[in-house]
């Protein structure tokens, strides 16, 4: 008689209890695929931003289609520092080279940097190709302060407090400030640190 009605209960409440952590199951697959999806938007919009390289003017340091990683919170760039920063027609990227309320000018293929704390030296640019030149615009270059002496006759080029110069390191085949003009900080997407792709070719900056 007991074993008559344990058997019904067991029959009864089983498929109740087995749709439950069904239930309970999906749920919890649902609530860490919303958090993942919800993180990795957090980071992408405000840590890291994965970006493409597309042309060749990073050369050698970067290639066309590498891939790269951006420290969106390190935004007060240092020399030699690897910016990403938006302008009207897209991303860029490009190496800092004179910090605000530097001048820097272009002397015999060479940079000088100047200012009332490094005095005048030349920068040392180990990144670059051999026997690369920088040449300096024809022109003055937009948005630079005059330095005291010197003209804005584009061999120099007084950076404004909260702006970076930058220049590619392809610099024979290179859109940067000498065309544009210093980058506002406001503009500054983020420093580049970590290059994953191609994967032979993973590194630090």
């Amino acid at each position: 008689m007991f074993d008559d009605v344990t058997e019904e209960l067991e029959t009864d409440e089983l498929p109740e209890v087995q749709e439950v952590s069904r239930l309970r199951k999906y749920m919890g697959w649902a609530i860490t695929i919303v958090f993942a999806l919800l993180a990795a938007f957090l980071i992408r919009q405000f840590i890291l931003h994965a970006f493409y390289v597309e042309y060749e003017s990073m050369q050698p340091t970067l290639e066309p289609n590498d891939r790269i990683l951006v420290n969106k919170l390190d935004k007060s760039p240092s020399r030699g520092d690897l910016l990403v920063f938006t302008r009207p027609d897209g991303d860029l990227i490009k190496r800092a080279i004179a910090l605000n309320g530097e001048t820097v000018r272009f002397v015999d293929g060479g940079l000088k940097i100047e200012s009332s704390e490094v005095g005048s030296k030349w920068l040392d640019e180990p990144y670059l190709a051999q026997n690369t030149v920088t040449a300096p615009p024809s022109r003055p270059i937009p948005g630079c302060e005059a330095p005291e002496g010197l003209q804005n006759d584009g061999a120099s080029c007084k950076v404004p407090e909260g702006y970076v110069f930058v220049l590619g390191d392809n610099r024979s085949y290179s859109l940067d400030s000498r065309s544009f003009g210093p980058v506002s900080y406001d503009s500054i997407v983020g420093t580049a640190f970590f290059q994953i792709w191609p994967l032979g070719d993973m590194r630090a900056f």
